[in-house]
């Protein structure tokens, strides 16, 4: 009985692992609009509300950022320091969540200047 036990508990750590694995990229938006987008600089609530959160996660070296609006209330956010170097988040305001993207992602974002 206990080798069942162990044997099931196996396979259920098996399936969740790979499950995982193959999910790897499921943070990636995949919509072709979302790269073609053209970056502004946010207006209004948006630039209050964005650079709230990003103090609210400790996210630094932002002081320039421009966004893409992906949906409704959905963002794509490119930060830089220098003008050079920039660090991309998926950020959602309305729900106070923010996070950075993957690599993937990142490959497919041009920088906005």
């Amino acid at each position: 009985m206990k080798k069942w036990i162990l044997i099931i508990i196996g396979l259920i750590i098996g399936i969740v692992v790979i499950g995982n694995l193959k999910s790897g990229n499921s943070n990636v938006i995949k919509d072709k609009r979302t790269y073609n987008i053209p970056w502004r600089e946010p207006v209004g609530i948006e630039f209050s509300k964005i650079g709230k959160l990003m103090v609210r996660n400790g996210i630094k070296g932002c002081g320039e950022y421009y966004v893409k609006e992906v949906t409704n209330g959905e963002y794509v956010v490119a930060c830089t320091s220098d003008g050079e170097n920039w660090t991309y988040y998926i950020v959602w305001p309305n729900i106070d969540k923010i996070y950075r993207t993957n690599e993937e992602m990142e490959s497919k974002l041009t920088p906005p200047r």
